[in-house]
């Protein structure tokens, strides 16, 4: 009986001690772990700071993916649950804060979350790995072409003609959504359709949208030939994508931070972009997409 109540008490000792997290890897070093939410451009900057972890350091990465939003990665990262993560700097006006001044600069949105989020949850917001995925309009190349159109404004005088695709949700937001634009613009289109992403990049590649409210990280911008227009009246929020770490492990091993250091300014929005075509329409893996970036770009030896 005492031997059965020793082996029981060794066994809830065991799983205690597993539930607790972290632990060491294989080759001595720490076990860390990053969460993705449920898109893959987060996943594949998980499996880039997987690798470089993993490839110059003797510890590893454990990647949990598909978290539903970003607030649950900031709590899992509060309660020191995720040691890292990808986020977008236009987070810091989701009501995360009160006093929080909003902006549609860049680099103020940045700073504005380093300096809000930093503190709050005791971690780094390194400066943007390099891409945004933020709302944009996109029209057919060939109609930018032959009207010699590139900014937004440039719309105006065909919009009264021109039908808009865009996910339901854009139509009835307020701030940043179809109201909020017509009154920055100054202008309207004719024809304004709420859809499904999906639906909306099949209507204008097959010529039954002339425009569309797309993210600028989506493949399809790539696979159909459209044209990100840009923004001239700065009235999309900007969501540039920044690696965020604990200062805990950050101190405890900088060899970690000099790697999110250098992935800084690692990824430009259109390699994003065709690492998620790779991933989505391809049907590659994003560890192996990752891979081959890093060794593309001078990562790995």
């Amino acid at each position: 009986m005492k031997k059965m109540i020793t082996a029981s008490l060794l066994t809830f000792t065991l799983i205690f001690v597993a539930a607790c997290g972290g632990g060491g890897s294989a080759d001595g070093g720490e076990t860390f772990e990053y969460g993705a939410q449920s898109y893959t451009d987060p996943k594949i900057a998980g499996q880039i700071v997987k690798i470089l972890v993993e490839e110059k350091t003797d510890h590893e990465v454990n990647i949990t993916e598909d978290i539903q939003a970003s607030p649950q990665i900031l709590a899992s990262i509060d309660r020191e649950e995720f040691d890292f993560a990808m986020l977008y700097s236009g987070e810091v006006y989701n009501n995360h804060f009160d006093e929080v001044e909003y902006s549609t600069d860049p680099q103020e949105t940045i700073e504005n979350a380093q300096e809000l989020f930093g503190p709050e949850y005791d971690m780094t917001w390194f400066d943007t790995i390099g891409f945004t995925n933020e709302y944009a309009v996109a029209i057919q190349g060939g109609f930018a072409d032959e009207n010699n159109i590139t900014n937004i404004s440039d719309l105006e005088p065909f919009a009264d003609d021109l039908r808009l695709g865009t996910d339901t949700t854009w139509v009835e937001r307020d701030n940043d959504g179809y109201r909020g634009f017509q009154e920055a613009y100054g202008f309207g289109f004719g024809d304004v359709r709420g859809m499904e992403v999906s639906l909306m990049y099949e209507g204008i590649a097959g010529d039954e949208l002339d425009v569309v409210t797309a993210y600028t990280v989506d493949p399809q911008i790539i696979e159909y030939d459209l044209r990100l227009l840009e923004d001239d009246m700065q009235f999309f929020p900007p969501y540039d994508a920044s690696l965020v770490a604990r200062n805990e492990v950050l101190d405890d091993y900088p060899e970690v931070n000099e790697i999110f250091e250098d992935l800084v300014g690692a990824v430009s929005t259109e390699q994003m972009s065709e690492l998620i075509r790779q991933v989505d329409m391809m049907g590659r893996s994003t560890e192996e997409v990752a891979r081959e970036f890093l060794e593309e770009e001078g990562f790995l030896d």
